[in-house]
């Protein structure tokens, strides 16, 4: 695919974000918008909301807003989990003009201050009494910030500077019906080339900066999401479901989830948590999810630990799975590419032995596919790599997954395996209305649908970003086969330069240990050092459960806990822990392992366990779960300089 390739968005009279909205509630008054847990939201709807119901919400909330002077280009931020409410309050704050600033609920007070300051925020909606509490303790650092709206129908104000979501909604009903004419012109008024959000990116090496998205951002991405679905003949429309767990400050989940619901009328169904998934998946039955590497690695990793308690179950598995690999290769075309739809009759092509086999390998896949739901369809992956050898896993099962590639600036994926043609190892092909390109450096440019016009407050770095002839600059390096899939290398920035003059790209050598049941996190070092070396977090509840099955000792006074997403973390140990001699063998051997996939020069020579896991508590990780490089080298500068001083491995 070239430039030149044509797109429809580029011919179609594309529709704001509210008018898309607007477009589905009248065409589908009475199905399903949403499904979510009405025992989390005081009862609410009783857990299901038609469109009709969700558009009555959200022109209350946004009337609500119009009442206390909110104006078309002013800004509101929100922060909270994802939630019914977070939609209803972004689709309002679309429908009466404002721009919506999202916060990570899980970002320090600094930075929560720099964001409302840098993008002048004057409404704040916050997710619950805690977020408040953090809030109004620096509001006095916050001099532009009017209102904090907390997102609880029963919450009652605190004045007039702090009020509940309820009584934002009364507000709202009371002022619409004086002034409804007012609110349909603010509508009407509303242009495809408008600003409709601003998302701050993470930042691995600095401080965050705003991306400024206009409606037409999302309204061609979503026109090249569609298009690329028709190709591969499948559409998303009123019989899906969407399952959102992931948080909707991040593009992902908002692009490629709630807009492509609320485009193509699907519901969207809410996750009580991240960490009940696999229930809501049993209580939702989606038909697809937006998903990361670092989860269905989880889940691979606690597949394996149970096959590895039964002997009997474990031979009946490696058995169906060894047939389940013989019959993927018949959805595989010429180009290496798994043809992974739910329409493709891969059985009939198999020989008639090899069909017996797999019809009886399919019935122990389909227990394990049940799982996801009985009307599951495919699910995106992006935000990071995942290993091809675990794609393939997954294909074997019959689970169809489509990594992209993408960012805040393109306004979602710009790279994608299409269902019918999936690669694994590769992010895609250009995809989603858009174009790409390879500078003669390495770096992926990209133009077209969803494309970012600019950083908000910083103009310098907004035309650093792109080429003369306006081609944005991705950052990341990347190589493109014959056939036009391109493989991420690495982040720029990220690439480390020995001593030696070789070139190493972390996410290479952190690949390996993707599916490892020993180890968790890896961090890569090695610029300007004569080798690799690793900081290394070992599995702190694997090793818990080992010593305990197996009588080992350890000072559990020691070990710090923390609650992240409805899932109890072990998130420090003690010296103990890992010193002891089966977690530097496990970490060893999982070292040795990765080694053999790498070149010389890529070697993890020596590493260092740590005894703390990486976190946003501590600063180590961005909220999209990348670890900070500065920080890191700075926290564990010691132990770094130690590693490059000593003769072998120690913790």
């Amino acid at each position: 695919m070239t430039e030149q390739q044509t797109w429809k968005w580029q011919s179609e009279d594309l529709q704001t974000v509210c008018a898309a909205f607007n477009h589905t509630c009248d065409r589908l008054p009475h199905a399903k918008a949403q499904l979510f847990n009405a025992d989390l939201y005081g009862g609410d709807s009783q857990g299901v909301m038609t469109w009709t119901q969700m558009r009555e919400r959200v022109d209350a909330i946004a009337c609500g807003l119009m009442s206390m002077g909110l104006q078309k280009g002013d800004r509101a931020a929100i922060m909270s989990n994802s939630s019914p409410y977070w939609t209803h309050v972004d689709m309002a704050m679309s429908n009466c003009g404002v721009v919506s600033v999202t916060i990570y609920p899980t970002l320090s007070i600094q930075e929560v201050t720099h964001i409302v300051n840098d993008s002048g925020s004057r409404y704040l909606f916050v997710g619950n009494e805690d977020l408040l509490e953090m809030v109004l303790k620096d509001r006095d650092k916050m001099p532009g910030l009017e209102k904090v709206i907390v997102m609880r129908r029963e919450y009652q104000s605190q004045g007039t500077r702090v009020i509940g979501l309820g009584e934002l909604i009364h507000a709202g009903h009371s002022w619409k019906e004086d002034h409804a004419a007012d609110y349909a012109a603010r509508q009407e008024s509303i242009e495809i080339e408008d600003p409709f959000t601003i998302l701050y990116t993470s930042g691995t090496t600095g401080q965050s900066k705003g991306v400024l998205l206009s409606h037409w951002c999302a309204s061609s991405r979503m026109s090249g999401v569609n298009e690329v679905f028709e190709q591969a003949g499948m559409t998303i429309d009123e019989n899906d479901v969407g399952l959102c767990f992931l948080p909707l400050t991040h593009i992902f989940d908002r692009g490629s989830l709630q807009l492509m619901a609320l485009f193509n009328g699907a519901t969207i169904a809410y996750a009580d948590a991240p960490g009940t998934l696999l229930e809501d998946m049993q209580k939702y039955n989606p038909t697809w999810i937006n998903c990361v590497p670092r989860l269905y690695e989880k889940i691979y990793i606690t597949f394996q630990q149970k096959m590895a308690q039964s002997r009997l179950k474990k031979l009946l598995f490696n058995w169906a799975f060894a047939i389940g690999q013989r019959a993927l290769e018949y959805r595989k075309d010429d180009q290496g590419t798994y043809d992974m739809s739910p329409h493709c009759d891969f059985v009939s092509r198999m020989p008639w032995g090899l069909k017996l086999k797999y019809r009886m390998a399919d019935r122990l896949f389909a227990k394990i596919r049940a799982l996801f739901g009985d009307r599951f369809k495919f699910s995106f992956s992006a935000s990071a790599g995942i290993a091809a050898d675990l794609l393939e896993f997954y294909y074997t099962l019959g689970i169809a997954i489509c990594e992209g590639y993408g960012s805040t600036e393109s306004f979602n994926a710009c790279l994608l395996n299409p269902i019918t043609n999936c690669k694994p190892g590769f992010v895609g092909v250009n995809a989603n209305g858009g174009w790409s390109r390879v500078a003669e450096d390495g770096e992926l440019e990209i133009k077209g649908a969803g494309v970012f016009s600019e950083y908000l407050n910083v103009p310098e770095e907004t035309q650093e970003a792109f080429t003369e002839d306006g081609w944005f600059k991705t950052g990341d390096l990347v190589e493109k086969d014959k056939y036009g899939y391109y493989k991420v290398v690495d982040r720029k920035k990220a690439i480390i330069c020995t001593a030696l003059g070789k070139n190493v790209a972390p996410a290479k050598v952190e690949k390996p240990f993707s599916t490892s049941t020993f180890v968790e996190q890896v961090f890569i070092v090695g610029d300007e050092r004569k080798f690799i070396s690793a900081l290394i977090v070992p599995s702190f509840a694997y090793f818990i459960d080992y010593f305990e099955r197996h009588g080992i000792a350890y000072d559990k006074n020691a070990l710090s806990w923390s609650n992240t997403a409805g899932v109890e973390l072990c998130m420090s140990v003690g010296d103990d822990f890992i010193q002891q001699p089966v977690v530097i063998e496990k970490v060893q051997q999982e070292v040795n392992r990765a080694n053999k996939c790498l070149e010389t020069h890529e070697e993890i020579k020596q590493f260092h366990i740590l005894k703390s896991r990486f976190s946003e508590q501590n600063g180590q990780l961005t909220p999209t779960q990348k670890t900070k490089k500065r920080v890191l080298l700075e926290v564990y500068g010691k132990q770094i300089d130690a590693m490059y001083q000593r003769s072998r491995p120690q913790t």
